[in-house]
């Protein structure tokens, strides 16, 4: 501390005497370690820090392996749930649950909340208790008791936290259920949503047989000592013992065995990784930016630091001395960045999958990494010249005008730092074009339909309140009949799923003089819609008619289906005439009447699928009932949302709506990660390429400084301006250029970790690598300018008479 203290005061004397230097350098730094800080932040929480679950690794969830209809990880149906629950040797224990919506009434307004209705040994496999009353019991999910578990949030936002819930009544699909716990305020499962509530997962004795509907979900805790490759193993065998028992159901069905995290994560764990690899290229960018300005600074310090060796200093203790400087722009730095991570935590928090932990705030873990940063920082930006300060002779640093810090190894440093900041930048360039790319791929997919000026929601119609399909049809017709009376409103009509929605909810289908092999029958996207849902998605048809009010229950049974169907049975002829059957629905022959465009239904990076669209009033046992309304308008469709509202209410006071938004807002939602990650990994190409810019002119600048002797004699010798421009130019082109080299070929190699991310580009598309090349290139051109402009006009007897 006796060393320490001085050196840091004397450090921050220095500082204050160059309040420039410091700013630009506490900036640069600022930047590297906040875009690190932040990004560290949400790699924290979802890819390190454990889930809330006792031995989280030994949690997996189970699948359906159905690749062959495009759903490699699918729903599970009831019967093979049950056979791998008792047929497993790897398992502790199974549960199974499924996605489950009710309508909460009484206690305030109308609310549409979702959560799972689940098996009672769920918490259990899970490892975690109530946070009031109790769980469920085996014979309170045999029975189907009206019984339910609260989320905290609903628990805290609907009941106000009161602990007298426990034991009350309250209204779901107007049935009473009885609340007997709630959970804690961290319980999560993989899911696109926010669960809201656990009621009992009830089956009839029919249903526990069922091999045929698919639409469970199934998590597992691994006996102790094993591993994700023998679970796998072992249920793909299974699978297969599966498969020749019941071949109708099972062929080609396998299983897999996914660990939770995982299931969490999704693409998003890539996309971090990426994203934090960008951060530090920013940080080294801007380290080698703060080196080059402390070399320079270094060299009008040498005859300082040859006093202070003559007087008896040792070389460590020199380095220690300008170490210190340079870790306290670094700790500022690190100061500036928290600050900036903290700004941004609020926009990184979509970057969360949902279920994990949202909280982006400052904690101790964070603190350490942003501590830790800053000062390996100051030791990476600080020590090489530091070393090369003090690496030259007392005698040729007291030489009057030495210049032994400006030649040899002092600028072949700042050299190779230029040389890789413009290797990593042409990186971060190179990756986010080719996410950009990606992203214009996704946005100039044809969607099949128009999305622009339609109004969305959500209306699902309660089971026990509408049990009966004549009462549910007049629902739609008088919701219908009132929102298309509305000021500015087109056209209006509903659907079982609007695209973009969901990338399920198929069904099989038989199809007239067809035979398929045994279990190996297609399925298509099953949709149930009002007569003008189609007309209203302006989904061009390209053969035959459109729904009408003719079709109707007692009429002809009709079905309009998409060109992926056409093409796949029928190629070269019309499909108007033919009929199919979609098993499940319970209804006849159905006759193909209309062929419409390809919607694409389950967004815009997967596989188009057969698709069939049926009146909902010819089906009075579907199981996939309308609950989503599209209202196109000649205006702002939010504008009409609270008359939508109205019109609803007007019909059931009691529906609850949800929601509530713009077909163009689903859209985006579909490409919201690609456009965020994107957009991140943009700025960091940016800023990387403005700290490469300027470390390109801080060398040429401090070079022509040094250099202005030799300028002036060759000027005097007889150089014209435009020579000594062109040899400025040249020294800061080929720097660029070998930067360029060595980026393009470490660029090759890194940009395939992207591949995940990608689509319709290739991660070595040449364009982008060229187009990338030319840009760095140019911003070179810009950045040599300034300094070879200034050594065009020096003034050769000028410069002689001064040395």
């Amino acid at each position: 501390m006796q060393t320490f203290l001085p050196d840091l005061r004397y450090g921050v004397r220095l500082i204050l005497k160059s309040p420039g230097f410091a700013c630009v350098a506490i900036l640069a730094l600022g930047l590297g370690i906040g875009a690190n800080t932040a990004i560290f932040s949400l790699v924290d929480r979802v890819l390190i820090r454990p889930l809330p679950y006792p031995d989280p690794d030994r949690l997996v969830m189970v699948w359906e392996d159905a690749s062959y209809i495009s759903f490699p990880r699918s729903t599970p149906a009831v019967a093979n749930f049950v056979d791998w629950k008792q047929q497993n040797q790897v398992f502790t224990d199974t549960a199974a649950m499924r996605d489950s919506r009710f309508s909460l009434t009484g206690d305030g307004s109308p609310e549409m909340i979702e959560g799972l209705a689940v098996g009672a040994n769920l918490l259990g496999v899970l490892g975690v208790k109530p946070l009031l009353g109790r769980a469920f019991t085996d014979a309170e999910d045999h029975s189907g008791e009206n019984v339910v578990l609260l989320s905290y949030r609903l628990w805290q936002s609907r009941y106000g936290r009161d602990p007298g819930i426990i034991g009350r009544n309250i209204l779901m699909d107007g049935i009473k259920k009885t609340v007997i716990g709630v959970l804690p305020a961290g319980f999560t499962v993989p899911s696109s949503r926010q669960v809201q509530y656990l009621v009992p997962m009830h089956f009839t004795p029919q249903q526990w047989q069922n091999r045929r509907s698919h639409y469970l979900r199934v998590m597992a805790r691994l006996k102790p000592g094993i591993t994700l490759v023998r679970a796998q193993s072992d249920m793909s065998t299974i699978a297969r013992r599966l498969e020749q028992q019941y071949p109708n159901s099972n062929t080609h069905v396998g299983a897999v065995v996914v660990p939770v995290r995982e299931q969490f994560v999704g693409k998003t764990g890539t996309a971090l990784w990426v994203l934090l690899a960008a951060a530090g290229c920013v940080l080294l960018i801007a380290c080698a930016n703060v080196a080059n300005l402390l070399l320079a600074k270094a060299a009008l310090r040498e005859r300082e630091m040859a006093i202070r060796s003559a007087l008896g200093a040792a070389r460590s203790r020199l380095i220690t001395q300008m170490v210190t400087e340079s870790l306290l722009l670094s700790i500022a730095g690190g100061a500036l960045g928290l600050l900036l991570a903290r700004i941004s935590a609020g926009l990184l928090v979509s970057l969360i999958p949902v279920g994990l932990a949202a909280n982006t705030g400052i904690d101790g873990t964070l603190l350490l990494f942003n501590l830790t940063v800053s000062l390996m920082t100051g030791l990476v930006f600080g020590l090489a010249p530091a070393l090369q300060t003090v690496s030259v002779g007392i005698v040729e640093r007291l030489k009057e005008g030495g210049r032994a810090g400006v030649g040899g190894a002092s600028r072949r440093l700042r050299d190779v730092l230029v040389v890789a900041e413009v290797a990593l930048a042409l990186i971060l360039l190179v990756s986010a074009g080719l996410l950009l790319q990606t992203l214009r791929n996704l946005h100039a997919i044809d969607a099949g339909f128009k999305p622009e000026n339609i109004l969305t929601l959500t209306t699902r119609l309660p089971g026990t309140k509408y049990s009966n399909h004549a009462e549910r049809v007049a629902y739609f017709d008088s919701v219908l009949n009132r929102v298309r009376t509305l000021p500015g409103v087109e056209n209006a009509g509903f659907t079982s799923n609007l695209p973009f929605t969901t990338i399920g909810n198929t069904n099989g289908f038989l199809v007239e003089g067809v035979q398929f092999p045994p279990g190996s029958g297609p399925d298509a996207l099953y949709r149930e819609v009002t007569s003008d849902f189609l007309q209203t998605m302006h989904i061009r048809l390209l053969e035959g008619r459109f729904f009408g009010s003719e079709d109707r229950a007692e009429s002809l049974p009709v079905v309009i289906i998409n060109e992926t169907f056409k093409k796949q049975f029928w190629p070269s002829e019309s499909a108007l005439g033919k009929r199919i059957q979609t098993s499940g629905s319970n209804t006849p022959w159905q006759t193909i009447v209309g062929v419409v465009r390809d919607v694409r239904e389950r967004g815009p990076e997967l596989d188009m699928k057969p698709a069939v669209y049926l009146p909902f009033v010819q089906v009075p046992f579907g199981w996939n009932i309308p609950s989503q309304l599209a209202v196109r308008t000649a205006m702002d469709p939010l504008g009409i949302a609270k008359a939508a509202r109205e019109a609803i209410w007007a019909v059931d006071r009691d529906q609850p709506i949800s929601d509530t938004g713009t077909m163009e807002d689903i859209v985006d939602l579909a490409v919201a990660d690609h456009k965020q990650q994107t957009t991140l990994l943009g700025s960091f190409a940016a800023l990387a390429l403005v700290l490469a810019s300027l470390g390109i002119y801080g060398v040429l600048s401090y070079a022509v400084t040094q250099r202005t002797r030799e300028i002036g004699l060759r000027m005097a010798l007889g150089a014209s301006p435009g020579d000594v421009t062109g040899m400025v130019v040249r020294q800061g082109l080929a720097l660029t250029a070998l930067g360029i080299g060595i980026g393009l070929s470490v660029a090759f190699a890194v940009t395939r970790s992207l591949t995940k991310l990608l689509v319709g580009v290739q991660a070595a598309d040449p364009g982008i690598y060229g187009g990338v090349a030319a840009l760095l290139v140019l911003v070179a051109l810009v950045a040599c300018y300034v300094p070879a402009a200034r050594a065009a006009r020096v003034d050769p007897m000028i410069a002689l008479r001064e040395e």
